[in-house]
């Protein structure tokens, strides 16, 4: 099966995974945003066997009254052959469901796009021509989207122009309210506009700075929210165990001690593993096969930071690389 590791490079990768990730869940409220007029119905889960591709996202819509399908690819990169994989794919949904396909390619971030329309020409006739929409994020209006209090597309307004310091200050705040009572999500969401925003060329060095020392305050929720908090409670408790029974040979506090530490230690590790999982997946085995093997507290902390803040896959192995040696 083609993959995108054959269709781009391995620093797109992380973007583009996080850009499908971003709507799920939220398609509702956020794919009008994508073609005005959309109203979501259903999301398809579409693998062409046939022809070994496999395409990003497929929405089935409403659309100015009737049904249609919305496809996006995420493309962080320039690939020159774009339109001819669209093509592919647009035959393929038009065949399979026999309604009208809106192909869009999302650029999050500045790069050469490629041009609609396709043509396929013989000398001076046109044989096919094929039509479908560019969005690229970094022409949209950044101001525009927090005027209308457009939330979900919080995350990416660091790749929108006119995105500044004051701008996704207003829009981080607007953030932690509403997420106020889901620390997972607004963790997610901190973590995601922090990656848009280090990638971004829309928004000036020093302003990039001010955000970044605002997401740091943030920097601990990943350890505070429902979920992981479950895990270091589970961990805990197994260590707790672990300790008491070691405790009855060394030395009862002792052993609880040590039980405890272990607990917190094994639910950061889960923690990175999850979190490089979800960030990179291609470093998923990796981070499995060395996470484990590090058994400082303040080492595991500084790992799971780092992985959140990079910017591409590289500089994330390089940290696992790193914390290892």
């Amino acid at each position: 099966m083609l993959n995108r590791d054959s269709r781009t490079s391995s620093s797109s990768q992380p973007y583009d995974h996080l850009l499908k990730s971003l709507l799920e869940g939220r398609e509702k409220e956020m794919l009008h945003y994508f073609l005005e007029d959309a109203e979501y119905q259903e999301t398809l889960d579409v693998e062409i066997h046939r022809t070994t591709l496999r395409v990003d996202r497929v929405y089935k819509i409403m659309y100015k009254g009737q049904l249609a399908i919305l496809h996006l690819e995420f493309e962080s990169g320039p690939d020159e052959n774009m339109d001819v994989r669209l093509l592919d794919y647009h035959a393929y949904l038009y065949r399979k469901y026999r309604i009208p396909v809106f192909s869009t390619v999302v650029y999050p971030f500045r790069t050469n796009m490629v041009v609609s329309p396709l043509r396929e020409v013989d000398r001076e006739t046109d044989i096919l021509i094929f039509h479908f929409r560019v969005f690229p994020l970094w022409k949209l209006n950044a101001e525009q989207y927090v005027k209308d209090h457009a939330l979900f597309m919080y995350t990416l307004l660091p790749t929108m122009n006119g995105a500044n310091a004051k701008l996704l200050n207003t829009a981080i705040s607007e953030m932690v309210e509403y997420y106020k009572d889901d620390n997972e999500r607004l963790s997610r969401e901190m973590r995601w506009l922090g990656i848009m925003l280090r990638r971004a060329d829309t928004v000036a060095l020093e302003e990039k700075r001010i955000i970044e020392e605002r997401l740091n305050m943030y920097d601990d929720l990943m350890e505070r929210d429902p979920k992981m908090k479950r895990l270091f409670a589970e961990k805990e408790a197994k260590g707790k165990i672990e300790g008491e029974a070691k405790g009855k040979i060394e030395g009862e506090a002792k052993g609880k001690i040590e039980g405890k530490i272990e607990g917190k230690i094994e639910g950061l590790q889960v923690g990175v593993v999850e979190m490089v999982g979800t960030l990179f997946p291609d470093l998923a085995d990796l981070a499995q096969q060395r996470v484990p093997q590090i058994t400082n507290m303040l080492a595991l902390r500084l790992l799971l930071r780092t992985i959140v803040k990079a910017s591409d896959q590289t500089e994330a192995k390089q940290a696992l690389d790193l914390i290892i040696a």
